[in-house]
């Protein structure tokens, strides 16, 4: 018997996807008004059981052949709701929408754009070691910088700490894609800012 061992990338992305399968069944508990501490006890073994491996592979395995990996932004806002009370992603927060409105922007620039709609890609701005795009690169690095100083100046702590983390991220390639837009947006990411920005409208 031969232990197939997991790089770095690959256990985060497996965990990225535990998290999801953990934080959504939290919060279908939630929403029947399940008792708060038995809901996350059931969310924590499923967040352990999604490991154990069937025919060879995971639950997470499985999973992660029908999606892509999600991006930093994702696992941030998933543990940030998991460790958070009141004041998780989900309730109006000027920091949290603070991130929900930007990637919500961001992805309704971006998803048209990189599936060709439109003369620019902006998918390939994210290759920053691309020496054929440094002024796209440049570009990209000016605005991300100065989200950030905004972010600080606005006190949006939640939203400078994930463009950090991101960042980070990044430079020491936690995820398998060399792409930095890979690491800030990711298409669940996306439709979960715009369900919550016109939940929040509605209400």
């Amino acid at each position: 018997m031969t232990i197939q061992w997991l790089d770095i990338t690959q256990i985060i992305a497996l965990t990225g996807l535990s998290l999801l399968l953990s934080v959504s069944l939290l919060r279908i508990f939630c929403f029947f008004k399940m008792n708060i501490k038995w809901a996350y006890v059931l969310s924590a073994v499923l967040f352990c059981m999604s490991f154990i491996t069937f025919s060879g592979y995971s639950l997470v395995f499985y999973l992660r052949g029908l999606f892509n990996d999600l991006s930093i932004t994702s696992l941030f806002l998933l543990i940030y709701y998991i460790f958070s009370t009141k004041d998780h992603p989900s309730h109006k927060n000027n920091s949290t929408q603070a991130i929900f409105y930007l990637v919500a922007l961001v992805g309704i620039f971006f998803y048209p754009a990189a599936l060709g709609l439109g003369s620019i890609d902006p998918y390939s701005w994210g290759f920053i070691s691309n020496p054929n795009h440094l002024f796209s690169n440049l570009v990209f690095i000016s605005s991300l910088a100065l989200l950030m100083i905004i972010a600080f100046i606005k006190h949006y702590n939640l939203l400078l700490l994930c463009l950090v983390i991101a960042t980070l991220a990044y430079s020491l390639n936690a995820l398998s894609s060399q792409n930095i837009w890979d690491y800030y947006i990711d298409p669940l990411v996306f439709f979960y800012a715009l369900y919550n920005i016109v939940s929040i409208k509605i209400k």
